[in-house]
């Protein structure tokens, strides 16, 4: 099988050829290794070029406007991008906000969206489906209602106070947002060479949810679903991205269409045979690999255990999508991303066989 003919098939629970591996790609280190440059902003063309020489199957390319992946500016210095979202560059990918553009419903009321169909919203994608030569499954990364609001028009504060004292704001705020979601994705689809979406919307921290069940279905899981349901319209499989500790509004989160669910983090209590057991036949679990201290600090051998325990829970019958509960980064030894790697390759292959 191709790659990306992998993925999906995994995706849509099924049985592929060997279990596909999918990664988010936050090193510039892993690039400059094998590509011999780092890019000053994530890169669609990079990434996939990365991805392949890798050997993953499917990995994650935003689309423009997503989260101040995309402005080129001094370290330490301000901007405002087309969100009016206030940064100050520190780090890579993702930029620093430190002033929102929503604080009231005057705000709001003031307030215009930006173009879903600006140039720039596919060029990413663009240029990473003219790199795609080892025909990797290119996921288009589309922020979710919740932490589109908490984290980008808002700040968590202004977040807590609109919760108590006008969450009618957040109605017209994501119906706005479901909007723009749904026309942007219509510009991904007419690009093709893109396999799925990946709905990215966190919603958890490592002990809790950070938002009450009870508000995120009054006020935001409807949304959710409707931006899942506008996707799927469009014949690609969705994959929610949703970090931490998930388990009190699980249930909802898959009775919204979801096709997979990524990361399963491990470090929030996120058990895989749980979600795989639990949801068979209607969630592809996509992750559980330890990211936060294994593929950190552990040994080689340590990641081979590691890597075989979730082929061993989540591979059996198909329909599973290896991960790290994250990310590739910067702090994981290049020798234990290799050893990941080939550890899937070895073991991962149907019918699985392992030697304990």
């Amino acid at each position: 099988m191709k790659p990306r003919e992998r993925l999906i098939v995994a995706l849509k629970k099924g049985i592929p050829d060997q279990v596909p591996i999918f990664e988010f790609l936050f090193s510039p280190k892993l690039q400059e290794k094998f590509l011999g440059y780092r890019t000053e902003l994530y890169d669609g063309a990079a990434i996939v070029k990365c991805a392949t020489r890798l050997g993953l199957d499917g990995t994650f390319i935003p689309i423009g406007g997503y989260c101040g992946f995309e402005e080129s500016h001094t370290e330490g210095k301000t901007f405002t991008d087309e969100w009016g979202v206030t940064y100050v560059k520190s780090g890579w990918p993702v930029m620093v906000q430190i002033e929102n553009p929503i604080k009231n419903r005057q705000d709001w009321e003031r307030y215009s969206m930006p173009n879903p169909k600006a140039p720039h919203r596919i060029q990413k994608l663009k240029d990473a489906v003219d790199a795609n030569e080892g025909e990797i499954a290119i996921c288009a990364g589309i922020l979710g209602p919740v932490t589109f609001i908490y984290w980008y028009l808002m700040n968590i504060y202004t977040f807590s106070y609109i919760l108590n004292d006008d969450p009618g704001l957040f109605v017209d705020i994501t119906d706005a947002y479901t909007e723009f979601c749904i026309e942007a994705a219509k510009e991904v689809v007419k690009l093709g060479g893109v396999d799925a979406f990946i709905l990215a919307d966190d919603w958890g921290a490592n002990n809790s949810l950070l938002v009450s069940p009870k508000h995120l279905r009054q006020h935001f899981l409807k949304p959710f679903a409707n931006i899942v349901k506008g996707l799927k319209k469009f014949g690609l499989p969705v994959i929610m991205h949703n970090d931490g500790r998930l388990w009190e509004i699980m249930d909802d989160l898959v009775n919204t269409g979801i096709d997979g669910y990524h990361p399963v983090e491990k470090s929030a209590g996120m058990d895989l045979g749980i979600i795989k057991n639990k949801y068979k036949g209607k969630l592809c679990p996509v992750g559980n690999v330890d990211n936060k201290s294994i593929m950190v600090s552990g040994t080689p051998e340590d990641v081979v255990l590691e890597t075989i325990n979730c082929l061993k829970i989540g591979a059996p019958d198909g329909g599973y999508v290896i991960s790290t509960d994250h990310s590739l980064h910067d702090d994981i030894p290049e020798e234990n991303v290799w050893t990941f790697i080939e550890t899937v390759k070895e073991y991962g292959k149907y019918p699985l066989r392992f030697n304990s």
